[in-house]
């Protein structure tokens, strides 16, 4: 992969890495962080990716890596009593209640959520990311639109 088609590709992924990272780390710096040690992660490793057309379900994985990794070192530094959570304006009554709702799922739940829903990753590529079953994944969006209904308290599709 060239420097021109890998900057195409991060430049179409970026907007979707920046709302996995989201789904794992509550403060925009983190996040920030994340998806940059993502990409030039993927520019180092390029040489490894067989197939381009692959190339967000590679950079995804390996974000989700690099979030993992973050979350790790914030256990290991600071008490999580002591996490200063990062708010962001959020206008819609409705928005700010999935957002929390969304925020006391599981991570595992959260990520399936994200990557299928927000990112359109179909059920198969959301199982290729996280190293699982289609039927696994399957299960887990199930169990987590009933987390997310009873959080809420509103039917959501």
């Amino acid at each position: 992969m060239d420097k021109e088609s890998f900057s195409r590709q991060v430049t179409l992924a970026q907007e979707g890495l920046y709302r996995v990272a989201a789904s794992y780390l509550r403060c925009e710096a983190d996040r920030l962080d994340a998806v940059s040690e993502a990409i030039a992660r993927a520019w180092e490793k390029r040489g490894s990716l067989r197939d381009e057309r692959l190339f967000r379900t590679w950079i995804t994985r390996i974000l989700i890596r690099e979030c993992v990794n973050i979350q790790r070192r914030q256990r290991r530094t600071v008490p999580v009593e002591e996490v200063p959570e990062c708010t962001a304006q959020e206008d819609d009554d409705l928005v700010a209640r999935l957002r929390w709702a969304l925020d006391r799922l599981p991570q595992r739940a959260r990520t399936m959520i994200v990557l299928h829903y927000m990112e359109g990753y179909d059920v198969r590529q959301v199982a290729a990311i996280m190293g699982t079953t289609k039927g696994a994944v399957c299960a887990g969006l199930s169990r987590a639109r009933e987390q997310l209904r009873a959080l809420i308290g509103e039917e959501i599709e």
